[in-house]
């Protein structure tokens, strides 16, 4: 390649390990590898947060759950990342009157989500992994090419400069628009997809001020039509909002291209929130607008040599909260099945393919449900009422029924068995809201009876292999109803 300088292999490359990506999920997995005893490269395009200007209103605040959690637990970083995190317990939904609708996350108090800053959460895990000498950093060095057949990785710096890093194994983790994916479908060796949706999103600053209004520890939505507003809380009271609305059309990112439409569309659309905004046009117009896409990519790895992780292997859509802490799950599983097989790579990377790509699979289908769900289902009485019913029966028989939302957000069940669980739930509350649409006509015998076969179907699902799990089990007549 021209202007490139080639590097000689060091002597004990089999414990080097080369990662492309230093966002959320190339910094935990530093971390989870150089605790392994592995010394590890790590470049990234960008550069360091923590001494240049961060891309301010590039990206949606994060909601960390249990698998989050549990992966930082792993990492033995839990506590310093803890000091980030808002508690959000519950939706607040806004309605065009004014009015405000809670719906819980959990089941009790001490169940709940976190909001936490991506550029915060982004610069501690850089601190944390800095403490390990054995990573080193390269910022401002861009991935042009992999050559798998010759393992070289092709990078170019900011002056133009190119050079070639000879890797042993390199593990993308370069996020959705990865060039370590593009490389390898280039040369034929995966099959993947990028599917953009229609919308985009904005970031707003809601005022501090705010917090005198807003209810504390919530996650807030303005549902309207086919724009919605989040509001996710920070530590200093102020309120992040995420304005997602059409690229194209009326009321779109195209449409909105000055101040006094800007300004006309928010104070229409969103009147109770509107005075809380202090330079919403501002935020509109300076702040690039956010894309949000949908990966798939089979397989993940080629060989023993080159693996894709997190969104690079299986990009969601942001609906449903759960793209940082898939990426994060999957550094735990890498490393437990580093641990099961004694860090064989050549059976680790198929294995560890195998063993998520049905869970991500199903993520991703729950993600695109709940897209629909926070634009149009929270807008309709049945819906809600769905929502009231669904807490009542966990309420009611805590120990059989636990909703998909609760088994996604607060425990660490494959995402392809919540999935079907939530398959079946469907089907019981669908019986149920045909019959009423108020809780306090709700038949309870015949709750019952109908619990006693959800119990039995469920029973069903539990001796199925785990493999079939992403496939919708053959209907009998109670599942299909």
């Amino acid at each position: 390649m021209t202007g490139c300088t080639k590097r000689s292999r060091r002597k004990s490359d089999a414990q080097i390990i080369s990662i492309v990506g230093a966002g959320l999920v190339g910094g935990l997995l530093a971390i989870y590898l150089a605790r392994r005893g592995y010394e590890v490269d790590v470049f990234e395009s960008r550069s360091d947060s923590r001494v240049a200007a961060s891309d301010n209103g590039r990206s949606i605040n994060l909601a960390m759950s249990c698998r989050g959690v549990t992966a930082l637990s792993d990492a033995g970083i839990l506590p310093a990342v803890e000091k980030l995190m808002v508690p959000m317990r519950a939706r607040a939904i806004h309605d065009e009157k004014g009015e405000v609708k809670y719906q819980a996350f959990g089941r009790r108090h001490d169940e709940y989500i976190n909001a936490v800053k991506r550029t915060d959460l982004n610069e501690l895990l850089l601190e944390e992994a800095r403490k390990f000498p054995s990573i080193r950093w390269h910022f401002d060095t861009r991935l042009l090419h992999l050559d798998v057949s010759e393992k070289e990785a092709h990078f170019k710096r900011p002056d133009g400069s190119q050079f070639t890093h000879a890797y042993q194994r390199v593990i993308g983790a370069d996020g959705a628009g990865s060039q370590v994916r593009a490389s390898l479908q280039q040369q034929g060796l995966v099959s993947t997809s990028r599917v953009f949706i229609s919308h985009g999103y904005k970031e707003i600053a809601i005022s501090s001020a705010s917090s005198n209004h807003l209810a504390r520890e919530h996650l807030h939505l303005w549902p309207r039509e086919s724009v919605v507003l989040l509001g996710n809380p920070n530590l200093d009271n102020s309120v992040t909002g995420s304005l997602f609305l059409p690229l194209k059309g009326e009321n779109s990112v195209a449409n909105l291209d000055n101040e006094p439409r800007i300004k006309a569309f928010f104070n229409k659309t969103f009147p109770d929130i509107a005075p809380m905004v202090p330079d919403v046009a501002g935020d509109f117009l300076n702040h690039p607008v956010g894309h949000m896409s949908t990966v798939k990519c089979s397989p993940w790895h080629h060989e023993d040599q080159c693996l894709l992780i997190g969104d690079a292997a299986h990009g969601l859509i942001p609906f449903f909260g759960q793209g940082m802490n898939c990426g994060f799950e999957d550094c735990r599983i890498l490393n437990e099945f580093l641990d099961l097989y004694h860090d064989d790579w050549s059976r680790v990377m198929p294995a560890f393919y195998l063993a998520r790509k049905p869970d991500t699979d199903a993520v991703s289908e729950m993600s695109t449900d709940n897209h629909h769900e926070i634009q149009t289902g929270i807008r309709d009485p049945r819906f809600n009422f769905k929502k009231q019913l669904e807490q009542h029966l966990m309420q009611r028989y805590p120990a059989r029924y636990v909703s998909k939302h609760v088994l996604v957000m607060f425990s660490n069940m494959p995402y392809a068995t919540a999935l079907a669980h939530g398959r079946l739930q469907n089907t019981l509350l669908d019986r149920v809201c045909n019959q009423t649409t108020q809780l306090s006509d709700v038949d309870w015998l015949r709750v019952d009876e109908l619990m006693r076969e959800y119990d039995e179907s469920l029973a069903r699902l539990k001796r199925m292999p785990h493999g079939h799990l992403e496939t919708t089990p053959a209907p009998t007549s109670w599942e299909s109803a």
